[in-house]
């Protein structure tokens, strides 16, 4: 600072020259770039070299003011498409919740009504089941009657073989025509009886089924 200091003694010692205004314009113009620049030795060389920083400097700064420029377009261009997009972000959300509550009363109304098929259903296989189960027990009537009747008819197939036998060990002998008249009426009658059950028998079980 002490150089610069006495250099700018000397331009001044030398504004007590007499000198034309144009000089000391010129001059004063000299004195306030050296301050300006930081000039020590205000020599020609000095000032083009800081002239050319200054010049670099220059443009360096407008070449950031230009990249500003140009990341502050990008950044606007790309707040605008955030923006779009959030306004259709909004729109369809706004359509989802609408067909969300469309679709769920929808769900709703076909949960009910398949509710109400089930029900309807149940009930049908409800009086269904009701009447297979009168159907079985009837069934199970039948089954047991014949059952029964199936061990009369041997037990009557029994005494018929042994009346057979009877005949047999007869056979040969004078004829007999009382005993053999109500041999007859016995065979006939038991005859009638198992016929008469078999067909009630079948009936009431074609009644059961039916």
């Amino acid at each position: 600072m002490n150089s610069k200091g006495s250099a700018i003694d000397e331009l001044k010692a030398l504004q007590d020259v007499q000198l034309n205004s144009s000089t000391e314009y010129q001059l004063e113009l000299l004195v306030r770039a050296a301050e300006t620049l930081e000039i020590e030795d205000p020599s020609s060389i000095i000032f083009i070299q800081a002239l050319a920083q200054l010049s670099t400097r220059h443009l360096n700064l407008k070449l950031s003011l230009h990249r500003a420029a140009f990341v502050e377009e990008e950044l606007q261009t790309h707040l605008a498409e955030v923006e779009s997009e959030l306004a259709l972000i909004q729109k369809w959300s706004s359509l989802s919740a609408e067909e969300s509550g469309s679709k769920a009363s929808e769900t709703a109304e076909n949960i009910e009504r398949r509710r109400q098929g089930i029900v309807r259903k149940a009930k049908e296989y409800q009086s269904q089941l009701a009447r297979l189960d009168l159907k079985t027990a009837n069934n199970a009537l039948c089954i047991s009657d014949l059952t029964r009747l199936q061990e009369q008819n041997r037990q009557r197939e029994k005494k018929i073989r042994e009346k057979r036998k009877k005949v047999e060990a007869f056979r040969g002998l004078p004829a007999n025509p009382d005993l053999a008249r109500l041999s007859l009426l016995q065979a006939t009658q038991e005859l009638q009886k198992l016929t008469r059950a078999r067909e009630g028998l079948l009936g009431g079980m074609a009644d059961g089924v039916s």
